[in-house]
This record gives structure tokens, C-alpha cells and sequence, in this order.
């Protein structure tokens, strides 16, 4: 829906304001950081912006303040940290075919792509452990490219390095990760 939204001309802001509520009792599935992060990045990455919410905040329970500080609201802050890393990154132009082969693109387990406008970097969001190739050549035309995971539930990243030449190149997230960020840059 974001993604059909985001296309809409003219463009106005699209804005994921009642996903599932971390913690929330009603939906009939555990709604986990997992999920939470799934439904986030899923709507940053089609063209709009995320709403979070937790259950006992809304309800204003005895426990809102503790809620604060659930995983799922923590793990909100790896999101903001990894666009705003970015240079223009509210620019950001959701781009599909970034991803040539693998992901997964249907279903609750999605793999999305956005870019910088002008190739400056790519983000990719990978929802589970599946493997992808990536179109670079664009991006690579700027300068030196390299390449980053993000554990979107820590924030930690582990290198890739630089890469050499190809015009699109395999990714698999690293072992014992749920979800991961890849993220290219031209350097």
C-alpha cells in the first residue's frame, strides 16, 4: 500500500501510522522487534515513513514508561541512525530492480531497495536470511564503491570492504542474523 501510495501524482507524504503495536494483545500473532522492524523498514524503503507504536502507550498501562525502552522502540533508533548517516537521505528513491536476483518479493518476508537519486548510495533491506545479487554499475560509475551490514537490531556493522569490478554482485547476510541491512556506497 505504501509503495502504490508513494506513486500517487503529485506526491504527497505517505505515512505507515497504525502498523501492528509491539506488544499489542489483539492481533492474534506475537508482534515482535522482529515484526516491528520488518513493517518499518518496509515502509521507509517503498517511499514513506513509519509511525511506531507499543501497546501499553496507547493504553497508557501502568508500564508506558517501561515500553519506552522495549526492544522494538530501541531497534526504531538503528532506522533513523542509518538514514541520517546518509547523505539526502530523505531523498530516498525506492528502486526494485536494484535487486537483479534472489530476495524474496512476496508474501511477509520482503527484500527492498532504495537509493540516493543521484547513485550516491543504496540501501537494501534483507526481512530474512536470503541471498541476492545486486546492480551496482551505476552506483560504481561515482568512485570507489563499498559495501556494509547493518544489524538493524544492534546497530553494529561488519565491513565488506571495497569491491571490485562486476555489474552485479552476490550478497548472503551474515550467519545468525533474523534481518540485515546491506548498504553500498560510492566513496
Amino acid at each position: 500500500m505504501v509503495t502504490a501510495d508513494a506513486a500517487l501524482v503529485p506526491r504527497k507524504p505517505v505515512v505507515m501510522a497504525e502498523g501492528a503495536y509491539e506488544g499489542g494483545i489483539e492481533y492474534g500473532f506475537a508482534v515482535t522487534p522482529l515484526w516491528i522492524r520488518r513493517q518499518a523498514y518496509y515502509s521507509c524503503l517503498a517511499g514513506g515513513f513509519h509511525c511506531y507504536g507499543h501497546n501499553d502507550c496507547w493504553r497508557v498501562w501502568p508500564t508506558w514508561k517501561q515500553a519506552l525502552h522495549a526492544p522494538g522502540a530501541v531497534q526504531m533508533r538503528m532506522l533513523r541512525k542509518v538514514l541520517t548517516d546518509r547523505s539526502e537521505w530523505w531523498t530516498l528513491v525506492p528502486d526494485p530492480s536494484i535487486v537483479v536476483e534472489g530476495g524474496t518479493h512476496q508474501g511477509d518476508t520482503l527484500t527492498l531497495a532504495a537509493r540516493h537519486p543521484r547513485w550516491r548510495w543504496i540501501i537494501l533491506y534483507l526481512a530474512n536470511r536470503s541471498e541476492c545479487r545486486v546492480q551496482v554499475q551505476q552506483l560504481r560509475a561515482q568512485g570507489r564503491l563499498t559495501a556494509s551490514w547493518i544489524d538493524p537490531r544492534t546497530g553494529d556493522e561488519m565491513p565488506v570492504g571495497s569491491l571490485g569490478p562486476g555489474e552485479s554482485l552476490p550478497f548472503a547476510p551474515p550467519a545468525g542474523w533474523e534481518d540485515a541491512l546491506l548498504v553500498l556506497e560510492a566513496r
